[in-house]
């Protein structure tokens, strides 16, 4: 590898991934073959970490002389103690400033792939799991989130995607689990010709999610800007409330 940053699965740097084949096999995306294309996300990140930094994330964090020690593409992160999936990073990188303090860094990669579902919509698949299963937890999940990151629920978030809140609770989660006072949420966006019919609808979606989170003193964030830092508003056990949260974008071209 030409940098010393150690690739390997679920953050164990004895297991190493020292190839695209090795990436995919140990983590694979969600969709498995299905999302393992040129062109997608999951594997144009591997294709673009696997041997190196992109210079586009080493340019946004060069104020910041980091130290960045391991990553791991498809990791898990518990954000609440309510049953169903974690956080899935998809690049989580542990690094260190210049007094080693440790430093956490999620990175959300997208082609042409929306930030999910909206909260309305969200809420409406938890109703009908809860009408089939009286034990299902996906409601009082999404209500924790939205009271967690934005004090209360307001209608005004019904239309915001999901994904956000649950990126930004699984970064500041896992801060927490590394004993890490600073969180790092990047957007890392893959553009060319051929894909991004969505590159405006994400712009979009992500820019009214910034301004409710940072209550309006952000109302969008531009490429290659990194933004904060943010403290969400109310604690829990997962997410504590001292954490320093900041959010960044920033575009390669495939």
């Amino acid at each position: 590898m030409i940098d010393k940053m150690i690739r390997c699965k679920d953050l164990l740097i004895h297991n190493h991934i020292e190839s695209l084949n090795e990436w995919f096999v140990k983590c694979p995306p969600q969709g498995k073959e299905k999302h393992w294309k040129d062109g997608r996300s999951a594997k144009e990140t591997a294709k673009h970490w696997v041997h190196t930094i992109p210079q586009p994330f080493k340019d946004m964090l060069e104020l910041w002389k980091l130290k960045f020690n391991v990553c791991s593409p498809e990791y898990v992160t518990t954000f609440d103690s309510n049953r169903g999936n974690g956080r899935n990073h998809d690049l989580l990188i542990l690094a260190e400033n210049e007094n080693k303090e440790p430093i956490v860094i999620s990175v959300e990669s997208k082609a042409d792939e929306l930030f999910g579902d909206t909260i309305s919509n969200t809420i409406k698949a938890a109703n009908e799991r809860l009408n089939k299963n009286p034990n299902s937890k996906g409601l009082a999940r999404i209500k924790d989130l939205r009271v967690a990151l934005f004090g209360k629920e307001d209608d005004s978030q019904l239309s915001l995607r999901y994904q956000l809140l649950t990126a930004v609770a699984g970064t500041i989660a896992e801060a927490n689990k590394q004993k890490a006072k600073s969180a790092i949420f990047l957007i890392q966006t893959f553009i060319s010709y051929e894909i991004n019919n969505n590159k405006h609808k994400n712009q979009d979606d992500l820019d009214s999610f910034i301004m409710l989170l940072t209550k309006s003193n952000y109302t969008q964030i531009h490429n290659h800007q990194l933004i904060g830092p943010f403290r969400i508003t109310s604690k829990t056990h997962y997410l504590p409330d001292d954490i320093d949260l900041w959010i960044g974008k920033y575009e390669i071209e495939i």
